[in-house]
């Protein structure tokens, strides 16, 4: 998976209406953003501790506070 840019990560996490913190989000925005990963071909680091859903909303984020 290529990096994504700001604008896409932005776009997906208003999509899903995921901003915020991972853990006080509804299970129908987690199914949405798994269903983003999935749109995206995201996979999770290799040795990861958490869900998918919670390493792509930590990506996510961190792409959206990126400068251009």
């Amino acid at each position: 998976m290529p990096q994504m840019d700001r604008s896409d990560a932005l776009d997906i996490l208003n999509r899903c209406n995921a901003k915020g913190n991972f853990f006080a989000l509804p299970s129908s925005t987690v199914d949405a953003l798994l269903a983003e990963a999935d749109r995206v071909k995201y996979r999770r680091p290799k040795n990861a501790n958490g869900s998918r859903g919670r390493y792509f909303h930590a990506y996510l984020s961190r792409r959206a506070r990126v400068a251009d």
